[in-house]
């Protein structure tokens, strides 16, 4: 989430953002409408210094324009606000008219705490509050993995030699037992929970009663999940691959025998299986690739260290070919005619990160989007969507 600042920062001079017009500050004020908590919350953001040629087109209007699906994936360091940034997002495009479905796919879900809301139990809740439907889903770990070793074993049994077997591959499974590969199934590789919530999630999609949504927002895990991730579909794609092209060379010697001993139809169930992980691991990749349908918003803060790991996150993302346009840099400091040391010491710190995204390879190409560090928590859909009203422009 958005963090506050530790010293309240209630200078005279609060800005607003309104990219790409010059740098002002001024007071910015909740509308009165919204509950008595927020109601004195002040937040605040810098424009950019330079608007980059056609930025306008990079828009929120961009991103809402069209009926046709879209999704909106945002990633980047733990504890950057991923979570804050969209959950606004998911509440601007629900009022904007869009139905609206926001996912968090991070194993640490904290999509309740923004929302102010239980969503747990990983069925889609809705949201109260936005004008158009918005729903919210936290996916389930445990359910991840035991979908996983559902496609890996038969039931009742466990480990590689079980699946092994149901494969028709039992004495290959004998030659390798001595090689401790049962792990390899028991075991889930990482971002595998998070490869197959958003594969469940396309298969909640299929279905006719969630066709109605139009904006997908992803809130992924930490960069280390996501980088994985983004290699897991091949990884998968080309072992389940190789162990469906061994079984079936050997079922076409085998297969008479097997019928025989009625163990034919386990093991075209186990194949079915691990062919339909196969297809979802696939789709998950197409989808982090399509350029039509698809964003990765990264999301990050002013500081060094998370400045040269988005820079890693973007060039990792480019040689996958997943599309990214976007930057969110957030927690940044508001303009002030006077600064105490302590702010002095933190405007000199961003200032040298905000410079170092301009000059870098990787990010000074993307649209730059400045989020506010405000002086309390964003948490709820009226500070939600106050939020996203600021940073989604």
């Amino acid at each position: 989430m958005l963090a506050t600042a530790a010293p309240r920062l209630r200078a005279a001079a609060w800005g607003s953002l309104s990219p790409p017009a010059p740098v002002r500050a001024q007071f910015v004020s909740l509308p009165l409408s919204l509950p008595g908590r927020y109601a004195s919350l002040r937040l605040c953001a810098s424009a950019a210094a330079a608007a980059k040629e056609g930025a306008e087109e990079m828009g929120f209007e961009e991103m809402a324009a069209g009926t046709r699906r879209r999704y909106y994936m945002l990633g980047g360091k733990g504890g950057v606000g991923k979570t804050s940034c969209a959950a606004s997002l998911a509440v601007r495009f629900a009022n904007n008219g869009h139905p609206t479905l926001v996912v968090s796919t991070d194993p640490a879900h904290s999509l309740s705490d923004s929302f102010a809301q239980d969503l747990s139990g990983g069925a889609l809740v809705p949201v109260e509050g936005p004008e158009a439907p918005l729903f919210a889903l936290e996916i389930n770990p445990e359910k991840a993995r035991e979908e996983f070793r559902a496609a890996s074993q038969k039931n009742g049994g466990t480990g590689v030699k079980d699946f092994m077997d149901g494969m028709g591959l039992g004495v290959l499974a004998e030659q390798l037992g001595e090689l401790k590969l049962g792990e390899l199934l028991d075991t889930p590789p990482p971002g595998l929970d998070e490869a197959i919530a958003i594969s469940k999630v396309m298969q909640f999609l299929e279905a006719q009663e969630y066709s109605m949504f139009r904006r997908i927002v992803f809130d992924t895990a930490p960069t280390g999940h996501t980088l994985r991730l983004l290699s897991l579909p091949d990884f998968l794609d080309a072992s389940i691959g190789k162990i469906l092209k061994l079984r079936s060379k050997i079922a076409s010697a085998t297969s008479a025998i097997k019928s025989v001993f009625g163990q034919e139809v386990q093991q075209q169930d186990a194949a079915n299986k691990l062919e339909q992980l196969r297809e979802r691991m696939v789709q998950v990749r197409e989808l982090f690739r399509d350029t039509e349908s698809t964003e990765f918003i990264i999301v990050t803060i002013p500081t060094v260290m998370a400045i040269s790991e988005s820079a890693r996150l973007h060039s990792s993302l480019r040689n996958e070919s997943v599309p990214v346009k976007r930057l969110i840099v957030n927690q940044i400091l508001p303009p002030s005619s006077s600064d105490c040391k302590f702010c002095a010491i933190k405007r000199k710190d961003q200032t040298r990160a905000l410079d170092m995204i301009r000059n870098d390879p990787e990010l000074m190409g993307l649209n730059l989007i400045q989020a506010p560090l405000v002086d309390m928590e964003i948490r709820g859909v009226p500070a939600l969507k106050f939020l996203g009203d600021i940073v989604w422009k």
